[in-house]
């Protein structure tokens, strides 16, 4: 079963945030980095939801919820006075090995195509919609300035490019090998194909994820698995164990990252943000 990445390119109206493009504005060049996007994640397995340019911010969040999105992506560019000014940055609801993971996936395949190779900026901001509504872990980018010249010259403005990076980041965070020719990448996205403000045929994320190995294993939220001294590590990235455990834990959620899934140790916990006791290799249950 596929992930559901939904994609929420901005919407703050029609001429709003005019960019150094003539007759350009921030809604205007946005949504064709969200439509490249969209393309990449969907030919490398991913169910994929782009916002619809009438839907407010509430009812993206709403259908974001509704949907069960893996991942909500608002999509933005920055601006400031000084036309100077320019980076990349990414926020995030919680500055922890849960965002600085997302982060340390996507941002290097955005840096690769940013002019000059600037390195992204990581931000914790809980004041913003589509950060804090959203029942998904949220990454929302500020993807260049538009009042920078250079920024709109040579990356704002080729979204095919600016799009792609974004969705090899989202694949790698998601253990997908990435696939130019459009072929399923290998990892645990799954298969789908949907269009801008569709899900696809089931319109539904999976309750449970199969593991793409050979085990057939199928995890689901909220499963009780029993352990004994079994590794356990802060992040799927993360090459020593912080501890073991032992005892009946409770898979926080069915995402398989890196071989590894997320435990709680309460069953109320599972699917809370900020109560997951840490990762395991999913071939210890």
């Amino acid at each position: 079963m596929a992930k559901l990445i939904y994609l929420s390119p901005s919407n703050h109206g029609v001429g709003a945030n005019k960019c150094k493009k003539s007759g350009c504005y921030e809604d205007k060049h946005t949504r064709p980095i969200a439509e490249a996007c969209a393309k990449h994640l969907k030919n490398n397995g991913f169910d994929v939801i782009v916002a619809k340019a009438s839907q407010s911010m509430a009812e993206r969040c709403s259908e974001s919820n509704s949907k069960k999105a893996a991942l909500h992506v608002p999509i933005h560019t920055n601006a400031f006075s000084d036309e100077s000014a320019r980076y990349l940055m990414f926020m995030f609801y919680r500055d922890n090995d849960t965002y600085r993971e997302i982060f340390n996936d996507v941002a290097p395949s955005v840096e690769a195509v940013y002019p000059g190779k600037l390195k992204a900026k990581f931000a914790k901001r809980t004041d913003l919609y589509e950060i804090n509504v959203p029942t998904a872990k949220s990454m929302y980018c500020e993807l260049g300035f538009h009042t920078n010249q250079k920024d709109c010259d040579e990356f704002i403005h080729k979204p095919e490019m600016v799009g792609k990076a974004l969705a090899k980041g989202i694949c790698k965070y998601f253990g997908v090998s990435f696939k130019e020719d459009g072929s399923s990448g290998t990892g645990s996205a799954g298969s789908g194909s949907s269009g801008s403000g569709s899900t696809g045929s089931s319109g539904t994320a999976p309750s449970g994820q199969v593991d793409s190995g050979t085990s057939g294993k199928k995890y689901v939220p909220g499963m009780a698995v029993k352990l004994s001294a079994v590794p356990l590590y802060a992040a799927s990235t993360s090459k020593v164990p912080s501890t073991h455990v032992t005892g009946t834990y409770y898979l926080w959620d069915d995402e398989v990252v890196r071989g590894r899934l997320r435990i709680t140790n309460l069953k109320s916990r599972v699917g809370i943000s900020g109560q997951v006791t840490g990762w395991i290799d999913k071939d210890r249950i």
